[in-house]
């Protein structure tokens, strides 16, 4: 019996390696997968429909779904964690986060999930509406239809995919922007700081995070009980209509390619990851299905977030 063909656009990530180097299979259906493309084109395609499958923006599903395209999300988490380091500024030039009334914040993409969240954090914890402060943007939208509650002043044209840090850190530096919110380090660099970001958004002189405390970022988690979602697995509803056995072949072939991710791990992943576990017990972060029964309320912030604000 023929194989159904199934395109899917994923990460080149340890999580999914064993799929894309064909370890693991999915019986009855043959896996097309493309990995190149960085995330924020890679979400931009398959918001286009380009795959059957794609690891996907939280808030540009729900945007996408609200707008009638007919996505559907799987309980597979990719990227996960607190928000606050994404959030940048320029040393000597701002005291507080308050200090941001009336003034311009840069971000990468106006709706990227790192940004709703940056955004939500700065409105629940300081009181910082999205309509207190201007808006720029250096990158390209990946799906944004609605009228926005905010004017926005965007890059023409904007920087391409994965291109957009470095503008931003530049405007920050010189204090044309007054913070930038930008995407990265998800896991444990976002608690416990490290990763890429800083490097990528530090090669302007004093561009720094403006929240940078571990223990702070660790309580706020344990506090609100959130441990942001940020990308997922998405598919397209058709697909789950017409072939209704492989949501749940799905979920078990991600599941066991996570049981093989540690070997293309780096020894700085192992030890950071390790750190984690043991520094983050109490964090809510439920793994099975059946604990991912009460999730809705856990992405209820994203969804109250991505409507309108």
């Amino acid at each position: 019996m023929a194989k159904h063909r199934i395109t899917m656009g994923l990460p080149y990530h340890p999580r999914t390696r064993a799929l894309i180097d064909g370890e693991i299979s999915i019986d009855g259906y043959e896996l097309d997968i493309t990995h190149n493309p960085n995330p924020g084109e890679r979400h931009y395609r398959f918001a286009k429909g380009e795959w059957d499958v794609g690891e996907y923006s939280a808030a540009t599903l729900l945007r996408t779904r609200e707008k009638g395209l007919r996505y559907i999300a799987l309980p597979i988490f990719f990227e996960r964690g607190p928000r606050q380091r994404n959030i940048y500024f320029c040393e000597g030039k701002l005291n507080h986060p308050n200090e941001l009334i009336g003034k311009k914040i840069g971000c990468f993409r106006y709706g990227a999930t790192a940004v709703v969240w940056a955004r939500g954090f700065l409105l629940d914890e300081y009181g910082l509406k999205t309509t207190d402060m201007n808006w720029y943007v250096s990158g390209r939208e990946v799906y944004i239809v609605n009228d926005l509650p905010v004017k926005v002043e965007r890059l023409d044209p904007p920087s391409p995919f994965g291109q957009e840090k470095p503008h931003l850190a530049k405007l920050v530096s010189k204090g044309e922007l007054h913070a930038a919110l930008v995407a990265g380090d998800s896991g444990y660099p976002g608690l416990f700081g490290g990763g890429t970001l800083p490097k990528a958004m530090g090669e302007f002189a004093g561009v720094k995070p403006l929240f940078d405390d571990s223990e702070e970022i660790i309580r706020w988690v344990r506090r609100t009980g959130i441990y942001p979602i940020i990308h997922l697995i998405a598919l397209k509803e058709e697909v789950a209509e017409k072939y209704p056995d492989l949501p749940g072949k799905l979920l078990e072939a991600f599941r066991e390619a996570k049981k093989l991710a540690t070997k293309h791990l780096t020894p700085e992943q192992i030890e950071g990851m390790s750190g984690k576990r043991q520094r983050s017990e109490k964090i809510p972060m439920p793994m099975s299905l059946e604990k991912r029964k009460n999730e809705q309320w856990r992405l209820w912030p994203v969804i109250r977030l991505s409507k309108g604000f």
